[in-house]
């Protein structure tokens, strides 16, 4: 009988001979498997960090985005081809013109002419056009216009509200509900250094130095719920104190571009710098205010007259001929103030007439009062600011991982309601937007949203309403769902279908490790026949034979596994020395975290695929020594050694 001890010699002994080819198949497996490990090890790391981010900066929560499905409302166009349609469209322009003459006859106008009109129905008596799209509804037309706001309106119960959408997605998990508005109808114009110079067009939307539009001269302002911004609200210690305008979070490109007078530093190309940029920034900016001017379009028409008249005045100044307008505008001297009255020297017949015809357009198209407001903005934040230059690695993470609202400049809710009713501007932000000219309501320009404890509930209903593909159930989801905020799902979905193929790939390198491994260790043990038949001869049990060769098997899997563990461990520490504190910056200028934890890491060793690896290779060396140990024991062993 073989005793532990000399088991363990016997294996030894074992080991050292033919040191060449078990090098070879140490080293060959070892990389194979050191390489399936290091990718496994990666994976997960970057897997875990990403879903610690989003952790961090949604608390847990997946957001999902409902926008009013334009398929399933009536309003959003009719077939201008369609006799029906063209029928319908001329008998309200009948009517249209006969209530226009009635009017004009009550109010004195005298040279009203109905020809001046849109027409109803225009035709194209092209011979290259076919017969059936000749004629035509003129959609520039009044008729056209009402023929589509009495189908909005007769379909206005089927558009989506926010009930709606409360009812769609509470029963399906969702936690809470929110409702950004857009304050985009009321086109702000942004007044460089508080100033304005209103003898100058305005200028068109301003670009950012990262190619995308500034939202700040583009007036695209959204309230939104604080629960959602709430990270990006610099903390009480850089507070502003006093309130004195609108809160606002806006981006660090709008930002460079507003506060000029500021000097502040541009963006720094490395990653690691941005860090420190974007904080340092965020704190010199934070509380700083800037002016905006809100005009309703009866106040830009008469800063346009205003504009005109002094222009074709100065033209004319030294014209002896030239007659001065009756009634002289005057532009406004103080930033967004009001058009005054400069000159007027109508007469009363020339007044009156003035107001009968006003009231005569009013009838059809009720004009706005005149109005020009000022409004303050503080900043109490950036938002999220990956830089738009990303190549490589930073590319990579930045496009998997951040924030990205879609909402421009962000007003938090709760910050607005506390602050004094002076600076709330409350008419002004309530003022709904109107209806589009094709009579489509305003609440089909609505977004909703709504937040998820887990990625599986969100995903069941972005599955069921998103409608990325058309299918005929399309047309009646009263919404249109996607992912909102982040990448999660895309993040999710890379993660959830990479498994499988890497599992694939996986197995095809198991499977070549297996042979070279098999072959290897099925050589080993068939040359050993005339061993095991001396063993025999001697008196060792089948058992002790057995107990040699399978250690010599582990010695040899353990070996494997040590060396692949330390390839795979150098592949992950070599990743994460090199790219680590650079995904992490990555990360946190895209999530706008910057606390010490989380931190982008690639080594991940939770995942069950690292046991199924290095237990594989047990195994499989195990299993390979069966079949010719198996043979070797049965065998005759004097038959063995005389061949031997």
């Amino acid at each position: 009988m073989i005793g532990p001890r000399d088991t363990i010699t016997l294996a030894r002994t074992k080991i050292r001979s033919k040191r060449v080819r078990l090098l070879i198949t140490t080293i060959v497996s070892a990389l194979v498997f050191g390489v399936m490990a290091g990718v496994t090890v990666l994976f997960t790391g970057v897997n875990h960090s990403i879903k610690d981010f989003t952790r961090q900066n949604f608390e847990g929560q997946f957001l999902i985005q409902g926008i009013p499905n334009p398929i399933n409302h009536s309003a959003s166009g009719a077939d201008i081809y369609d006799p029906a349609v063209i029928a319908a469209v001329q008998e309200l322009n009948t009517a249209y013109l006969a209530e226009r003459k009635a009017a004009a006859k009550t109010y004195g106008i005298t040279d009203y002419d109905p020809r001046t009109e849109a027409p109803a129905v225009v035709e194209d008596n092209s011979p290259n056009v076919p017969a059936e799209f000749r004629k035509s509804v003129n959609t520039l037309s009044v008729a056209y216009q009402r023929y589509l706001a009495g189908k909005a309106k007769e379909n206005s119960s089927a558009t989506p509200t926010l009930d709606t959408f409360t009812g769609l997605v509470k029963p399906r998990g969702a936690t809470h509900i929110y409702a950004p508005r857009s304050l985009a109808h009321l086109q702000f114009h942004l007044l460089a250094g508080g100033k304005e110079d209103l003898n100058q067009p305005a200028p068109a939307t301003q670009t950012s130095s990262s190619g995308r539009s500034s939202d700040i001269a583009g007036g695209n302002y959204t309230i939104v719920d604080e629960a959602l911004v709430a990270k990006f609200v610099v903390g009480a210690n850089l507070a502003r104190t006093p309130a004195r305008g609108i809160p606002v979070l806006i981006t660090a490109d709008d930002a460079l571009a507003t506060f000029t007078t500021l000097n502040l530093p541009k963006r720094p190309a490395d990653s690691g710098d941005q860090v420190g940029w974007f904080t340092d920034l965020r704190t010199k900016v934070n509380g700083q205010t800037f002016l905006t001017c809100y005009r309703n379009d009866a106040e830009q028409t008469r800063v346009s007259q205003a504009r005109q008249q002094a222009n074709e005045m100065a033209a004319n100044k030294n014209n002896r001929d030239y007659v001065k307008p009756s009634l002289i505008l005057a532009l406004p001297t103080t930033p967004c103030g009001m058009v005054t009255v400069a000159s007027d020297t109508r007469t009363a017949a020339e007044r009156r007439a003035e107001e009968n015809r006003q009231a005569f357009e009013n009838q059809f198209t009720p004009a706005q009062a005149p109005l020009a407001e000022a409004v303050t903005f503080q900043v109490v934040g950036l938002l999220p600011s990956p830089s738009p230059n990303s190549t490589g690695v930073d590319a990579i993470l930045t496009s998997m991982v951040g924030v990205d609202y879609g909402l421009g400049a962000i007003i938090p809710a709760d910050s607005l309601k506390a602050l004094p009713a002076e600076l709330r501007h409350d008419a002004l932000l309530s003022t709904a937007p109107t209806a589009s000219p094709g009579g489509v309501p305003p609440e089909m320009d609505r977004r909703y949203l709504a937040a998820f404890d887990n990625v599986e509930a969100a995903r069941r209903v972005v599955d069921t309403y998103s409608c990325y593909t058309w299918r005929p159930e399309c047309e009646s989801a009263p919404f249109q769902i996607m992912t909102y905020g982040s990448n999660y799902l895309a993040v999710d979905d890379i993660m959830t279908h990479a498994r499988p193929v890497l599992l694939v790939l996986f197995g095809i390198a198991f499977g070549i490790a297996t042979i070279i491994i098999w072959a290897m260790m099925g050589r080993v043990i068939a040359d050993s026949r005339r061993e095991t038949a001396v063993f025999r001869a001697i008196g060792a049990k089948r058992s002790d034979i057995v107990a040699v060769y399978l250690t010599y098997s582990l010695w040899v899997a353990v070996r494997i596994v040590v060396i692949a563990a330390v390839i795979a461990g150098g592949i992950a520490v070599l990743i994460e020395v090199l790219y680590a504190a650079r995904a992490t910056h990555v990360a946190q200028l895209a999530f706008a975290v910057f606390t010490p934890q989380p931190r982008f890491s690639f080594v991940g060793l939770t995942s069950p695929v690292l046991a199924v690896i290095f237990g594989g290779i047990v195994v499989m060396s195990l299993v390979a020594i069966a079949p010719p140990l198996l043979r070797n024991i049965r065998r005759n062993p004097i038959k063995d050694m005389r061949d031997e």
